[in-house]
């Protein structure tokens, strides 16, 4: 919507992460509002992707049993998204672990790797299609350097056991709970491989690593609060799990409010339960930031170079505010005011050749100020189905309020053209129910409160449609 009013949203984003120790973060939104699409773009902006290493997983995808633990594909699928980017330097590597680790990677860790990657989902395979030589080439130095580490490791473990049989008592406590399926203090073998690759990661980007879990309200209740449950607790360093510095789930924190209680009760305070997860307060996403700096943008200048540019920007507003215009729209197209002025513009100064109902429209530069309104709004909102689901919400008043837009609206709705004949009578329009009267060659509304509004718009866009240039 024009570089410089998008990156004051990406900012203000910004701003949020940058809160002192803002280390989870809930990024709440509408469904549909292009929440994805606007972390998506935030990571691959310029600036922000020399500061940030984005690792995103939706669960959405998984093929999940209930009695599965989605936790463990999790921790699958941020392995794969990880071996996906081919960033690794595997010579640096250290896995100090010992029996833990020799005993899982040479037994269980490829078979593991195939089954997860049947069960996270054909799209997160299908996504990465085309890297998929480098998955499995990195696959192959992962397993080749773990062997090596692995090997290595065990056999010091195990001379420093024989040294002191105490220590073999204290580690199988340990051990036990660190594997342990669904605990709290679950570090088995992947979560330790996992935390490892990000700090490998992180030191060879210098990059911040962040987690998004994408899609969070999506997905079964009993695997939303086990996620939530897990990433609310620290690792035993104080960090967040697998060592990312930030986690941020996405989700419109109103469904989940509707899932916990559905699930937990009425009663339950949810809050009390959700503000464990998150480090600051909820990150709230809406098209409301669009269309303020989308309006402030439109205050620094005054419109009397372009007197329909009030009109335009009134019903592009209203199209963000409600969603209609969508975020790929607000990243693809600029909406800054010069951005629209220009395409304006360059409709309403063309010399067009048109014809309509087989025959030439001759001067129809009279018409382009109405066609050039048309055309800047369809380019805006990608379709004309999108245009009436706005345009009709509004009032007849409304029109009122833009009568020079509405008049050259008009009078390329019916190919108006000053007759002298004309001068001083009225007119009723039937079909859209609308009197006017002509005064100095020029069309004056005598009402509107009765206008079939819809009706109107749909004409103008079939007439729209109907005339080849």
């Amino acid at each position: 919507m024009g570089k410089e009013l998008i990156e004051k949203v990406f900012q203000k984003f910004e701003d949020h992460l940058n809160v002192e120790n803002n280390n989870r973060v809930v990024f709440s939104g509408k469904f549909g509002i292009g929440k994805s699409y606007f972390l998506n773009e935030f990571f691959n902006d310029e600036k922000y992707g020399k500061e940030y290493f984005p690792i995103f997983i939706n669960p959405v995808n998984y093929s999940i049993a209930s009695n599965e633990d989605i936790f463990e594909l999790i921790k699958f699928d941020i392995l794969f998204q990880i071996l996906s980017r081919d960033v690794i330097v595997f010579e640096k590597l250290n896995f100090p672990k010992g029996n833990l680790i020799h005993q899982y990677f040479t037994n269980k860790f490829l078979d593991d790797f195939i089954s997860a990657s049947d069960l996270i989902g054909e799209n997160i395979v299908e996504k990465n299609a085309s890297g998929s030589f480098g998955i499995l080439k990195n696959l192959g130095k992962l397993l080749t350097k773990l062997s090596e580490l692995s090997k290595r490791d065990f056999q010091k473990f195990e001379d420093e056991i024989q040294r002191n049989p105490e220590l073999e008592i204290i580690n199988s406590f340990f051990k036990q709970q660190e594997s342990k399926i669904g605990s709290f203090y679950e570090n088995n073998a992947i979560t330790q491989l996992i935390y490892e690759l990000i700090k490998n990661i992180e030191e060879q980007s210098k990059k911040k690593m962040i987690l998004v879990i994408d899609d969070l309200d999506r997905i079964d209740p009993e695997h939303i609060f086990r996620i939530l449950n897990i990433f609310s607790a620290h690792d035993k360093l104080g960090e967040n799990k697998f060592g990312f510095i930030k986690v941020i789930l996405v989700c419109d924190i109103n469904n989940i409010k509707h899932i916990y209680h559905h699930f937990y009760g009425k009663n339950v305070d949810f809050f009390g339960y959700i503000n464990k997860f998150y480090s600051s307060e909820v990150y709230e996403y809406s098209n409301k930031d669009y269309v303020k700096y989308f309006e402030e943008d439109f205050k620094f200048n005054s419109f009397s170079d372009l007197k329909h540019l009030q009109f335009i920007k009134f019903i592009i507003a209203n199209g963000i505010s409600e969603n209609i215009i969508t975020a790929r729209q607000l990243f693809n197209l600029d909406f800054s005011k010069n951005g629209i002025s220009e395409y304006f513009n360059d409709f309403w100064r063309a010399n067009n050749q048109v014809i309509y109902n087989y025959k030439t429209i001759y001067h129809f530069h009279y018409y382009n100020e109405g066609f050039a309104i048309i055309s800047t709004l369809l380019n805006y909102f990608g379709n004309e189905e999108l245009l009436l689901k706005i345009i009709v919400k509004q009032d007849s008043q409304h029109l009122l309020n833009f009568k020079n837009s509405f008049l050259k609206l008009y009078e390329f709705l019916v190919f108006y053209k000053e007759k002298k004949e004309n001068e001083g009578l009225s007119f009723h329009d039937e079909d859209l129910n609308l009197t006017y009267q002509v005064t100095n060659g020029t069309i004056e509304f005598k009402s509107v409160s009765s206008l079939d509004v819809e009706k109107f718009y749909k004409n103008l866009i079939k007439k729209y449609n109907e005339i080849i240039n």
